[in-house]
């Protein structure tokens, strides 16, 4: 398959799960059907566009590890909006318009009061001359709107299957503002037309935006260019109500700073809203072979950020010691805590733990300074330090001031790690060893 697709982020924000989902989905289509993929900038809005958030969304693209083929920006581009205006304005595609907000909001409400759509009435195009010209000398500067054709408009959808959209249902969309700012609509579009792309691949919301700029597609290539396009159902809450993907705990930033394994992501975007199961893949390589766009439904998947990291948790546990080495635990420490690792900050937590000399910031009840003191002498008089020594030792302990398990097991853990749960006790003192556990228990002997 000839395949090239986009993802084309706005920098007027933080990437969200929303987002996400688009560029993954975009990522694993291109990546299995062997194509390039496209990363563009759209950052037509001046005024809310900022660095610090294209920043951002590319350290996410990375650590999410989304390669990109080419990239650009689309306020590189101007020019070409421009010159591709002229041949619109020249055609008679473009019309320039005069209205304020405000009186497009009265012939809106209007044709709402005698039960029709509030479609654009194409006012502007009965404009004299004169009348433009009065227009001019008030001061009002046009903005510019594009000619729709008076057809219905159909394609092939990936997901949704054959759609139809009448065109005389929609507004001549604006593509140039007052301020003379390109919209979204119409760069896209041209980009989109420059770059070759085959697939656009977004969410159901664009439906009404894809029927317009196939009109446009048809226009500037004169028939020649067509584009196939897929549109993803939209996320809901977990309890069915609307998604927003402006909550800041899906900002995606925000996921990756509570260690979030970024394939858990991967795995749980690339399957919500499929009859595909998600399955924890640690390669993206697995899951580009796994995923399947024909398996998407129309119906709008659940989302529920616990999922992510119920993924990351079961990816963390399966991953070898080789894929971790480098996060300053030895071998033998991680097959002790692996199973308690639950993020990848624990890492750091267990690391110092771990480290010579660590003293827990616990304070030990009298009843449970017995318990320490009774095991601190105990253990210092094994001969050997051994998993059965230890556990002789400890019921010992037990059987001497007559306690339950939790009234010993916990005080020494607490003692040992400052932490209410964790691996098996006896493992951890084999592995912290005979002196350094009595270091840390020597305070109570």
């Amino acid at each position: 398959m000839n395949c090239k697709v986009r993802f084309a982020p706005s920098p007027t924000g933080l990437m969200h799960v929303g987002n996400a989902r688009i560029a993954v989905i975009n990522h694993l289509f291109c990546r299995k059907n062997s194509g390039k993929f496209l990363f563009r900038i759209d950052d037509t809005d001046v005024l809310r566009s900022k660095k610090e958030y294209e920043d951002a969304i590319k350290s996410d693209m990375n650590w999410l590890g989304i390669g990109y083929d080419e990239t650009f920006r689309q306020s590189e581009r101007l020019e070409r909006y421009h010159e591709v205006m002229q041949k619109l304005i020249s055609g008679g595609f473009v019309y320039k318009c005069f209205e304020t907000p405000e009186e497009l909001e009265y012939k809106r409400k209007l044709a709402i009061s005698k039960g029709k759509p509030p479609v654009y009435d194409r006012g502007s195009l009965s404009l004299t001359d004169a009348a433009i010209k009065a227009y001019e000398q008030e001061g009002r500067i046009p903005y510019w709107r594009f000619k729709l054709p008076n057809k219905t408009v159909s394609w092939n959808d990936l997901i949704l299957g054959e759609i139809s959209y009448n065109l005389n249902s929609v507004s001549d969309p604006v593509i140039i503002k007052a301020d003379g700012t390109f919209l979204y609509t119409y760069s896209s579009v041209v980009d989109d037309f420059d770059s070759g792309i085959t697939h656009i691949i977004r969410g159901q919301d664009h439906v009404t935006n894809t029927a317009v700029q196939i009109a446009m597609f048809d226009e500037i290539s004169k028939g020649a260019y067509q584009v196939s396009f897929a549109h993803l159902s939209l996320l809901v809450n977990k309890d069915g109500s609307q998604f927003s993907k402006r909550l800041g705990s899906m900002n995606l930033g925000e996921i990756r700073a509570q260690g979030v394994d970024p394939m858990a992501i991967f795995d749980l975007l690339a399957t919500l809203g499929s009859s595909l199961d998600t399955i924890p893949f640690t390669k993206i390589d697995d899951l580009i072979e796994y995923f399947d766009i024909s398996k998407f439904s129309t119906n709008s998947p659940k989302f529920d950020i616990a999922d992510i990291f119920k993924i990351s948790r079961k990816i963390l546990h399966s991953r070898p010691f080789s894929e971790v080495a480098h996060l300053g635990i030895s071998e033998k420490a991680y097959e002790v805590i692996k199973s308690n690792i639950e993020s990848y900050n624990d890492f750091s937590v267990w690391g110092e733990i771990l480290q010579s000399g660590f003293n827990a910031k616990f304070i030990p009840a009298a009843n449970e300074i017995k318990v320490l003191r009774s095991f601190a002498q105990k253990i210092d008089l094994l001969p050997k330090w051994s998993k059965e020594d230890i556990e002789n030792a400890l019921k010992a302990v037990k059987a001497e001031l007559n306690i339950t398990s939790q009234e010993l097991y916990h005080p020494i853990r607490k003692n040992l790690t400052d932490l209410d749960k964790g691996p098996n006790v006896i493992d951890l003192m084999i592995l912290l060893g005979k002196d350094e556990t009595l270091l840390r228990m020597c305070k109570y002997s």
